[in-house]
């Protein structure tokens, strides 16, 4: 086998202000392309994209959290990724997470998965609301029950994919807000995938400082139904993100 094509993804949504910075921390020398797709930024994050010469996308329409994500994947997939590192332009995540991620990829998971509770310190240090912890971690320990995985924080943002995973689970047609990020795991789970995590760090700050309230209810009862649906799976009914 020839070496494995590596390909980042920042999907992003006015990120002008963080989009140089993030660039020069990440590790360049370890991908073989960076793609922007910007989700209809009136900033010019596009335009600062080109300029960091980076492979720039913007939708002429705002697709959401997901549906960018989605649109970024398969563009990542068309430049012939083997590998795609999914990590935010807004500096939340740390791009240091990186080298041991792609590490994993390389010897064989499907899917790394960042942990921001690798010390009972660092979500608190890394500017996670204090009101998040405790149901965070409780879905937490209800996802490792339901789903079987050896991994302890589902709920993040950043994340490795293999081509393997991204052809073998229907993504496409996931949703298209924050929950894309959660079917993709239960997905992978479902598909019997190699799942692993690597410790990452965070800098939530200012307002862009993780999902608001309102969108976190959203998205924890949209958690719910996928854990149902992957049971039904589980026991013989098919479903739209379930479907062989």
């Amino acid at each position: 086998m020839g070496k494995a094509k590596v390909i980042a993804v920042f999907i992003a949504l006015n990120a002008g202000k963080t989009l140089e910075g993030f660039v020069g921390a990440f590790p360049r020398k370890l991908v073989d392309e960076m793609i922007l797709v910007d989700d209809a930024s009136d900033d010019g994050t596009f335009e600062l994209a080109k300029a960091l010469k980076l492979t720039a996308y913007k939708n002429p329409q705002r697709l959401g959290y997901g549906g960018n994500l989605k649109r970024a994947l398969v563009l990542a997939l068309k430049h012939g990724a083997d590998i795609v590192v999914d990590i935010h332009p807004d500096f939340e995540y740390k791009p240091s997470a990186v080298p041991k991620a792609l590490d994993k990829a390389k010897r064989g998971a499907d899917l790394v998965l960042g942990n921001r509770f690798f010390s009972w310190s660092a979500p608190l240090s890394g500017g996670m609301r204090i009101w998040k912890i405790v149901p965070i971690l409780v879905l937490n320990k209800i996802d490792k029950l339901i789903l079987g995985l050896a991994v302890d924080d589902f709920h993040q943002g950043f994340r490795v994919y293999s081509r393997k995973l991204l052809s073998q689970v229907d993504f496409r047609n996931n949703s298209n807000d924050y929950l894309f990020s959660y079917e993709i795991i239960a997905q992978a789970a479902y598909k019997g995938l190699k799942i692993d995590q690597v410790p990452v760090e965070t800098s939530y700050r200012g307002k862009k400082r993780g999902a608001s309230l309102a969108n976190s209810i959203k998205y924890s009862l949209g958690t719910v139904k996928v854990r149902v649906l992957y049971l039904l799976a589980r026991l013989g009914m098919r479903t739209k993100l379930f479907k062989n």
